[in-house]
């Protein structure tokens, strides 16, 4: 399985671009080139030493980049700068700076590290399907490693360690590009393993995007089937509830069978 923690994936083309008398030779033509390679970015500001751009697979996973250009450039390679906003919590903007710095960095001395970075920031949108939850997804692999008596109590800001310390606990893995959770929890004698996959369009349930709600299914359990059918049950009737407008605690309430 793919975890948060892992390398972004890399869709460049090196062999399409590789001799220097083929790269850009100013900030203003290298900009443009990206812009005609990447259509797909839209760029709001571009001068001579920054340009912002933002890009979206959906509305819900609307990044915005800031690149700068330092004295020096492109000996010195592009400052990278991810806004933080409610797509962007925290961890994923300090992990996106650090990824696409580095493809920078990998660039030094060339006039094509706008494109590079760009491309790069396309295809982890793209590839990963849980950006729009991604703090939601943050508190999941919390919750599990927290239900765990013998965790390690993992202070990283980005999910990437998703399995719990011990094979007796409960364990979390994420599978990025189908946008599948894979669930095993555990109490004492008791297990309940599920799947939770999310849909593209995740949480747009517009018909519009013929958006669907989290479907859960369940692998194995031993579990009695009554108490394996009131557990399956409620969790389906919450995902319904919220998906109809309710907030997380009243759906919750609302489908308790206590």
């Amino acid at each position: 399985s793919a975890g948060h923690g892992s390398t972004l994936p890399a869709q460049l083309n090196d062999e399409t671009m590789t001799a220097d008398e083929t790269l850009p030779s100013s900030i203003p033509s290298e900009i443009s080139e990206a812009q005609r390679l990447i259509p797909s970015i839209q760029v709001v500001t571009s001068t001579p030493h920054f340009v912002s751009a933002t890009y979206e697979r959906t509305p819900y996973t609307r990044i915005k980049i800031l690149l700068t250009f330092p004295d020096g450039y492109p000996t010195h390679p592009l400052i990278v700068n991810i806004d933080q906003d409610k797509v962007v919590p925290p961890g994923l903007k300090k992990k996106l700076e650090k990824e696409l710095g580095q493809v920078a960095a990998e660039r030094a001395r060339r006039h094509d590290q706008v494109r590079a970075v760009w491309d790069r920031l396309v295809a982890f949108v793209d590839t990963n399907l849980f950006v729009p939850c991604w703090k939601e997804l943050k508190k999941c692999v919390d919750l599990v490693q927290n239900s765990n008596s013998s965790s390690n109590n993992d202070s990283s800001s980005s999910p990437s360690n998703i399995k719990s310390p011990t094979s007796k606990g409960s364990t979390i893995s994420i599978l990025e590009s189908k946008g599948k959770i894979k669930l095993y929890l555990r109490n004492q004698s008791y297990h309940y393993d599920c799947t939770i996959t999310i849909c593209p369009s995740y949480p747009d349930y517009s018909p519009t995007t013929q958006g669907k709600a989290c479907l859960l299914q369940v692998q194995s359990t031993n579990f009695p089937s009554p108490i394996e059918h009131m557990l399956t049950t409620q969790a389906q009737e919450i995902v319904k509830r919220m998906q109809d407008g309710l907030p997380p605690e009243r759906a919750l309430h609302m489908s308790n069978p206590i």
